[in-house]
């Protein structure tokens, strides 16, 4: 399940009161964090070694990490903040930036300011949909509810799907 669903969900169940809010954001951004740093410190110490012992099968050339060097030294810092909000860079750009040889320090600064507010921002929108579902299902009773709920995810999944198949279409 992905890492945002899973946050949305989880602030829903806050809401409900299942789960505190304020200790779900503490424990979800040291994941986060963490295992940005994890992706960082492959990139750093193993990627250059299988880009260019594999890259050649993924079209990679020798001059792309020229660039990617550049890049992390020009647009690093405000690459991994935003990049946690866009599923390809959250996943990938820890990587890259640990083979473009982004500082640690300067990656994790922006790396921890990043996650906790993408962490933030995903719990408190399930939380405050949890408000919302509790106001939907007595207004419209639980068939209306479960109506509600089921074309939230169709719509949900369907945008997913879209997303995923531009982001690979964009590769």
């Amino acid at each position: 399940m992905p890492g945002d669903i899973t946050l949305l969900v989880a602030g829903l169940l806050a809401n409900q009161g299942t789960l505190s809010l304020g200790w779900l954001i503490l424990i979800a951004s040291i994941g986060a964090i963490c295992g940005d740093s994890a992706g960082y410190f492959i990139g750093r110490f193993g990627g250059l070694k299988f880009i260019r012992r594999f890259g050649r099968y993924f079209f990679f050339k020798e001059s792309h990490l020229e660039k990617t060097q550049r890049y992390f030294d020009a647009h690093g810092g405000k690459t991994i903040l935003f990049g946690r909000f866009v599923a390809v860079v959250k996943s990938l750009g820890p990587v890259a930036a640990g083979i473009g040889r982004m500082p640690y320090g300067t990656f994790l600064f922006y790396n921890v300011i990043g996650s906790i507010l993408s962490v933030s921002l995903y719990l408190t929108l399930g939380y405050f949909f949890g408000a919302s579902w509790k106001a939907i299902s007595t207004w419209a009773g639980r068939g209306g509810a479960i109506a509600f709920g089921t074309v939230f995810v169709i719509i949900a999944a369907t945008w997913l799907i879209r997303r995923r198949r531009k982001q690979k279409h964009d590769l």
